[in-house]
Parts: structure tokens; C-alpha cells; sequence
């Protein structure tokens, strides 16, 4: 695995969801609980933003057209079945960073 550094913990406050880019993907981090996510950052409906979603439970909500997705695994929600899953990475919290293995 090649981890690399995507951004400071502190940018990406508890239930918050920053994008990073890594490696030129861009990527939606999320903070929950102190645990952090990293799933691919674009919405594969119509290309929205993830990086600048909500959390809600233990899903990703797009801010476009609320598709959502499962924080662990990108998997797309039954409620919302007009969106397909997103890739998901592994992520080490280390040195006050975020790193993601693409």
C-alpha cells in the first residue's frame, strides 16, 4: 500500500466533510465519530461535489440531489437506487494527517 498525505485532521472537524485531492483524484474525507473516510469525491449522477456534502448516520449525502452513500464501503443506498457506488480507500490517520492509499 502507498499512502499518501491528503490533508490536516483539524481541516475536517468532527461530522464534517472536506475535499482533498490525491494523487489528481479528487476526494471526499469524512470525519465521524473521530473516525475518518475517504471516498471518491464526485457523484457519479450528474457530478456533484462530495467533498461539500453532509453526513447523515452512516451515509454521504450529495449536496446536488441528495444521492447517498455508506461511509465504509461507497456503497450506494437502497434509498437512493438511481445512484451506482463509489469507490472507497483505505485511510491512517498520522502526523495531524489524513493519508489515503488510492
Amino acid at each position: 500500500m502507498a499512502f499518501t498525505k491528503a490533508i490536516p485532521t483539524a481541516d475536517v472537524p468532527e461530522g464534517g466533510v472536506a475535499s482533498a485531492t490525491v494523487n489528481d483524484r479528487l476526494i471526499a474525507i469524512l470525519n465521524r465519530g473521530g473516525t475518518f473516510y475517504a471516498l471518491d469525491g464526485v457523484c457519479p449522477h450528474e457530478g456533484g461535489p462530495l467533498g461539500e456534502g453532509t453526513i447523515e448516520g452512516d451515509e454521504l449525502v450529495c449536496p446536488w440531489h441528495e444521492g447517498r452513500f455508506r461511509l465504509e464501503s461507497g456503497e450506494a443506498s437502497p434509498d437512493t437506487d438511481w445512484v451506482r457506488d463509489i469507490p472507497s480507500f483505505p485511510v491512517k490517520v498520522e502526523g495531524g494527517c489524513v493519508w489515503v492509499d488510492l
